[in-house]
């Protein structure tokens, strides 16, 4: 396993402009749009350099110079997507909170490939810190410890990532097969009755019969408020804030 001393500095560490010779054609911010575009229509195992290259009209080893490894590219890429959005504090903590959750799913669900590469364990860009920083705001009139705002944080992120992958899978499911959920579910009806027929399964046929499996947008609403409700009654202090928002 490779030490600390033996690795590359991070691409944020590293000078985009060289001190001497010509200005450079292109940035990483440019490569980055155009990677994160081929990404959005074509997924992110289409993305390389030379496919980048071919777009901008030039050779793949001339932008190896700008991001040499891929771990490089990523980077560029999911901070380019996160991007930044100033929120200030309202004083209603759960509306900030609810705020952030859905801005959060707003930019994964424009960039399908970008949970999973958040998931991991991505280089963490200026942007994605100055989003984190604003994040902890919210919740730093509270009084609440730090790890305290972290246990807040985390699961909202956690379970908007899980919710957008399990919608963008569903999506995909019916963009690749051509059939949607409506009909999957009518294909699925004589198996579900043969097995309801049994008697074994009485709450789920309660949640077949009874349940308006409402779309992905009133999913998500449903579950931000539980959340938001369990994140409340663990937290005290969250609930019903009126702090003012200068106090953040």
């Amino acid at each position: 396993m490779a030490g600390v001393a033996e690795l590359e500095p991070i691409i944020w560490m590293r000078p985009e402009k060289p001190a001497r010779g010509p200005a450079p054609t292109y940035s990483r911010e440019r490569i980055a749009a155009v990677a994160i575009e081929i990404a959005d229509s074509e997924g992110i195992d289409a993305v390389s350099m030379r496919r980048i290259a071919k777009e901008l009209g030039t050779g793949a080893m001339t932008l190896y110079r700008y991001l040499p490894a891929k771990e490089d590219l990523y980077a560029v890429m999911i901070d380019h997507a996160v991007g930044f959005e100033p929120q200030e504090p309202t004083g209603d903590v759960r509306a900030d909170l609810a705020t952030l959750a859905r801005r959060h799913r707003q930019i994964l669900c424009r960039h399908p490939w970008l949970a999973p590469l958040l998931a991991g364990r991505p280089i963490i860009g200026p942007n994605v810190l100055r989003g984190t920083e604003r994040d902890l705001a919210l919740l730093g009139g509270c009084g609440l410890s730090i790890d305290e705002m972290l246990d807040v944080l985390n699961p909202i992120r956690h379970w908007v990532n899980g919710a957008v992958q399990a919608e963008l899978a569903e999506r995909a499911a019916a963009d690749q097969s051509g059939v949607d959920r409506l009909a999957w579910q009518q294909r699925m009806g004589p198996y579900l009755t043969t097995l309801l027929a049994t008697g074994e399964f009485p709450h789920l046929s309660q949640m077949i019969e009874e349940s308006e499996f409402g779309d992905a947008d009133e999913r998500f609403e449903n579950g931000l408020a539980i959340l938001l409700a369990g994140v409340e009654t663990r937290l005290p202090a969250i609930a019903g804030s009126t702090r003012p928002p200068s106090a953040a």
